[in-house]
């Protein structure tokens, strides 16, 4: 009689050796995250995703951007005008990655080149399914569950982002144990300073599991443009732009709280630009789409319309702001990219 031979095992990996087989996958995932609310990381995240695939797709590539949603309010949704639309799952297949039933959901072409992972109200279930029993070490398994689920997809992007939200710890580790890259938006009031304090916890914790985390920088939202001041030459042309007021107080404050970390602020400035946000999240764009609507020839009948005071110049003027901290903050990670890796 002969008898069915024994199927050999998958064996099981230790927690090192995934590490060492996701990471190299992972080179490009950038998480943008500070503790305080409002400090500009969901535009942050869906301005610079749009700007990298528009790039990418007047290149003619092949690859990719994706933008992912951890924020239990979904706001990405509105920024990149995908929310409570087909596909939109609020976040549940970030749960299902966390609890080991399922892969990511990816919203396709929400923009050429710029695929989304839908966050929302799904996600308030995370810290619950962080207590949760699946191996003799649950919580590392699960915080190393998105890296998992992104390194099986990252070939097909050449940048991933993930929108963190404030003071929601489980969310912000599983997106730090993720990633190479931390983006740190701050803005004009204390409370994002001091959010960058939370931002240091979140290294603490994610490192034992991603020693690659590394971060990017600080990137100045929402000041007022008055405390920037142009410099002309003796022709009376801009040769530069100088910082005063409460704009250069607080860099000072920001670079003596950074102190001696190596941690860089951007020079550019995000400038606050109340109507240009509410616009955009009306409209479901980024400040680029944006500029290019309020340029457009029926602008004018729909601003007079719903008595909008938005005009064409303030919206350019956002969108090339943002244009500028890409280029800078994608500089700066290629930089750090080519030392890490020559």
């Amino acid at each position: 009689m002969t008898f069915p031979q024994p199927v050999a095992s998958r064996p099981v990996m230790s927690t090192q050796e995934i590490v060492e087989s996701i990471r190299p996958r992972l080179r490009r995932v950038m998480i943008v995250l500070n503790n305080k609310g409002g400090a500009g990381k969901t535009t942050t995240t869906a301005n610079i995703s749009a700007q990298l695939a528009s790039a990418l797709h007047a290149a003619g590539s092949t690859k990719r951007v994706l933008a992912i949603d951890l924020d239990p309010q979904g706001n990405l949704g509105l920024d990149l005008g995908h929310q409570g639309k087909p596909g939109d799952d609020e976040g549940k297949s970030i749960i299902d990655v966390v609890e080991g039933t399922g892969g990511l959901h990816i919203i396709k072409d929400v923009r050429p080149n710029l695929d989304v992972v839908p966050g929302g109200k799904n996600l308030k279930r995370i810290t619950a399914s962080m207590i949760g029993t699946r191996s003799i070490d649950p919580r590392r398994e699960i915080l190393l569950s998105l890296a998992q689920a992104l390194a099986e997809v990252a070939e097909d992007y050449e940048w991933i982002l993930i929108d963190c939200p404030p003071n929601l710890a489980d969310l912000q580790h599983l997106a730090a144990v993720a990633a190479e890259y931390v983006l740190i938006p701050v803005c004009f009031d204390q409370g994002a300073i001091q959010g960058l304090e939370g931002v240091s916890e979140v290294f603490d914790v994610a490192s034992r599991l991603n020693p690659a985390l590394t971060p990017l920088g600080v990137l100045l939202f929402g000041f007022d443009r008055q405390n920037l001041r142009k410099i002309k030459d003796e022709d009376g042309e801009v040769v530069g732009i100088k910082e005063v007021g409460f704009l250069a107080k607080k860099r000072k404050e920001i670079s003596e709280v950074l102190g001696d970390s190596g941690i860089p602020i951007f020079q550019t400035v995000i400038t606050r630009a109340v109507n240009v946000a509410d616009q955009c999240r009306k409209h479901g764009r980024v400040f680029a789409e944006l500029a290019d609507l309020t340029a457009g020839a029926d602008w004018k009948t729909h601003a007079k319309r719903h008595q909008l005071t938005l005009s064409s110049e303030s919206a350019e003027t956002s969108a090339i702001e943002m244009e500028e901290a890409t280029a800078e903050i994608i500089s700066r990670a290629l930089e750090l990219e080519a030392e890490a890796y020559a």
